[in-house]
């Protein structure tokens, strides 16, 4: 990659999360942009092949990135192979140089045979960036369903530890041969991603459903149910389950993916955020009804 530079002392890398310096130095810059650290995720064994950086370093540090995750997505029944662009950074020191429209140049230069689909997440101030190198905004929905009150049972559930190894080992086995959760908007090969916010996001939010062989996870707050996923290789009842996970106080159920199972119970209204989906397609996007990314896919 020849960002045309190098003699100013910049060079540009990928696949270095075995340097401990400039892994280090990645870290930091996302720390200081996003507020997140990488460490933990690396050091427990989740940073794997499908997650690769590609970064401007001056100095041994870096100073600009592009992070790509390949996965596979399900589309109105149709499974292709795709890449979400992420952790789209730059040190403030350094911006106004164009290192990010020339790392996303050669992202989407790199990876244009490997995948039928780039896709993306934005917030609202970097909104008009994206569609300067082709992507196209998509307008995803809010499902939610209101149910009649329950009565407290025991659920059946087992709340996981990602501290311990044999939980560790329970979600590796139920990631790695899950089936997407929707047919409209369905992800697979997403381990790495999970399991970030498995650590990250949601440490007490996890539990394993036996009857299923199944990775739920889920908060209820209030008289609202937060469903963010289920994970398995099965087909779920979903009814089963919302009578597992509910409980006496519960009055609506949020999803944070597409439920199909429910399409003619559910509501949708659009999606009122700052993160957009962005898209960019070899073929049409042939979603005709509403959808919604799961949001334990976002990179």
């Amino acid at each position: 990659m020849n960002l045309g530079i190098e003699s100013s002392g910049y060079s540009t890398i990928c696949c270095y999360q075995e340097n401990e310096l400039l892994r280090k130095s990645f870290n930091e810059l996302a720390i200081k942009v996003f507020g997140i650290d990488f460490e933990d995720w690396y050091q427990k064994g989740y940073w794997d092949e499908n997650y690769v950086c590609h970064s401007i370093v001056k100095d041994k540090k870096v100073i600009s990135n592009v992070s790509i995750s390949k996965m596979n997505l399900m589309i109105s029944g149709k499974n292709k192979s795709a890449i979400q662009i992420g952790t789209v950074m730059t040190h403030p020191d350094f911006r106004g140089n164009g290192l990010s429209r020339q790392l996303m140049n050669h992202v989407l230069e790199t990876y244009q045979d490997e995948c039928e689909v780039f896709y993306l997440f934005a917030n609202d101030s970097v909104h008009h960036f994206y569609p300067k190198f082709g992507f196209t905004a998509m307008s995803e929905s809010h499902f939610s369903m209101k149910v009649s009150s329950r009565s407290l049972v025991d659920n059946g559930l087992r709340k996981l530890n990602c501290a311990y190894e044999k939980d560790q080992e329970l979600l590796k086995r139920i990631l790695q041969t899950r089936s997407p959760i929707s047919n409209q908007f369905g992800i697979s090969n997403n381990q790495g991603i999970f399991m970030f916010y498995a650590l990250n996001v949601f440490p007490d939010d996890i539990y394993f459903f036996e009857e299923y062989d199944a990775i739920i996870v889920y908060q209820n707050e209030g008289d609202i149910l937060q469903l963010y996923d289920v994970v398995s290789q099965h087909k779920v009842d979903f009814t089963d389950l919302l009578s597992h996970i509910s409980n006496i106080n519960t009055e609506t159920i949020h999803f944070h993916f597409t439920p199909d199972r429910f399409a003619e119970k559910v509501n949708y209204e659009p999606k009122k955020q700052s993160d957009l989906l962005f898209i960019k397609s070899k073929n049409d996007w042939n979603i005709k009804t509403a959808f919604c990314a799961p949001m334990l896919s976002h990179a």
